[in-house]
């Protein structure tokens, strides 16, 4: 067609007396010839009688030249706005419609809790509810949202759009998502090359956290992309992005739980629940099947050596330091992994909730977060990390210093190292106080799947409140048939 087009206008052309009518003219035509591919018969056919007239009689000149240029406007209008209604149909901008019901969620949400605000955190009843009020959630849980809160005021003043979201490429290791009314849909999963069961996992814990509020229907609707990798690339680009971990600078990642609340089976940690009980098992005790008791071990019984296992190359300038600061000490337990070596793995690994059968948890980062790091605050030992870069959720609430401290912070070369554990073992008091500390904050309470489940709906709602659109489930294509954009998580759950 585009071919017919400029060889007719082309003879037309020619037959112009005037230059000036033959700029004005070719300029429209060209602009017709761009978008030719779109246009209707119609259009063609008119702009083509009105050429045949002005090679005819160039009498017509100033009425053929105006009644061209107003068609192909007229095509611009029609066919230029249809791609960009394309990419329009799959959001609906917050300011162009009347308040939704997600966006009254605050006014319309029934709470559990009495009006009083009497109500508590106790954890034999309430570690593993996943459905907490948001209010619950806020009274059991002060410190937990920080970093949400953080990045939300970020964009208080330059809102969060689909152009912006949408800038950001779905790469390998990264999950596209809509929550639409409490009920989660896959929009764009892209290859998982060695992270296929984060991404199930990280999509099973959300998917948890919003099925287990009876208020669900009533949580903002929102659309999101989040990375299974170690960090997020461009951490600072325009489009947000959900991730286990940031640094401080990352000002478009949003701090997302990690892949361990759900399981962990690489490295043969399964369901954080299960662990979490056989944890709770040798540092409180446990009943047996048959009615038997059998006692927990007590702290001043434990190992008083410093335990650690794990592989260099995720972060050997740190971990070699550790290394070299641990060797000969009849304190250290530490040893490294080669993950590619299954006798290696078989003598050196040590199950999860062993290491709370000693005194003393070093902790290190990898790439970037270290996901061992929960689960060695679930015990009653004292956790020795090095600084931290690499921000978690439940980071707010670690205290290095005073009378609430619940681990103890070494310099990042771990000079400090032998010093400091020195003291711990000849101050028994001060490092049982410490555990006690851990295990009051961490294992019963931030680090609770109740917990989890309550920062997962607040990065819902903190998200949205950012957000200037609502994502359609729905597109409109140029045929003007509705199209899903996404997969109901239950059935993309069934078929992948």
């Amino acid at each position: 067609m585009k071919t017919v087009i400029k060889s007719r206008h082309r003879v037309a052309l020619e037959t112009i007396a005037n230059p000036d009518d033959t700029k004005a003219v070719r300029l429209a035509l060209d602009a017709e010839v761009s978008r030719s591919n779109e246009a209707d018969s119609r259009v063609v056919q008119a702009s083509e009688f009105w050429l045949e007239m002005l090679a005819q009689r160039p009498s017509f000149r100033f009425l053929a030249t105006g009644a061209i240029v107003s068609i192909v406007a007229f095509t611009f209008l029609i066919f230029g706005t249809r791609s960009s209604r394309d990419a329009a149909s799959r959001y609906i901008l917050k300011t162009s419609r009347p308040e939704s019901s997600s966006q009254t969620h605050c006014a319309q949400e029934t709470y559990t809790t009495p009006p009083n605000g009497s109500w508590e955190f106790v954890v034999e009843r309430d570690a593993l509810n996943h459905g907490l009020s948001d209010e619950q959630c806020q009274v059991a849980f002060p410190k937990l949202f920080g970093e949400i809160e953080k990045s939300a005021l970020l964009r208080q003043d330059a809102k969060i759009t689909y152009k912006d979201l949408d800038s950001r490429e779905v790469e390998d290791g990264m999950v596209r998502a809509i929550i639409d009314r409490g009920q989660l849909y896959i929009v764009e999963y892209a290859p998982m090359p060695v992270t296929a069961s984060r991404a199930r996992a990280t999509l099973n814990s959300l998917h948890r956290a919003l099925t287990a509020t009876p208020d669900r229907h009533l949580l903002p609707s929102i659309e999101f992309i989040f990375t299974t990798e170690d960090f997020a690339n461009d951490p600072t680009g325009k489009g947000p992005v959900w991730a286990y971990s940031k640094r401080d600078a990352d000002d478009s990642v949003w701090l997302m739980p990690d892949f361990g609340y759900w399981a962990w089976p690489e490295v043969q940690i399964g369901p954080y629940h299960e662990v979490r009980r056989r944890i709770a098992a040798i540092d409180d005790g446990e009943t047996a099947s048959d009615g038997t008791h059998i006692p927990g071990l007590q702290f001043q019984d434990k190992k008083k050596q410093l335990v650690w296992r794990g592989s260099l190359a995720t972060n050997p300038a740190v971990r070699s330091k550790l290394l070299k600061s641990a060797q000969s000490r009849s304190w250290a337990s530490v040893r490294v992994i080669d993950w590619d070596d299954e006798n290696d793995v078989r003598f050196n690994l040590l199950p999860i909730e062993d290491h709370c059968r000693y005194m003393f948890l070093a902790h290190t980062e990898g790439r970037s977060f270290s996901g061992r790091g929960k689960y060695l605050l679930n015990c009653r030992s004292v956790v020795i990390s090095h600084p931290l870069i690499w921000r978690e959720a439940h980071h707010a609430a670690l205290v290095s210093s005073g009378p609430d401290a619940n681990y103890v912070e070494v310099e990042q070369d771990f000079t400090d190292l032998p010093r400091k554990v020195d003291f711990l073992i000849d101050n028994p008091q001060v490092a049982e106080r410490i555990a006690e500390n851990a295990v009051r904050t961490f294992r019963d309470r931030y680090l609770t799947p109740a917990a989890e489940s309550c920062y997962w709906r607040h990065l819902v709602r903190q998200y949205a409140s950012v957000l200037d659109f609502e994502p359609v489930l729905f597109a409109t294509g140029r045929d003007g048939k509705l199209t899903p954009r996404g997969t109901p998580f239950e059935t993309w759950l069934l078929m992948n």
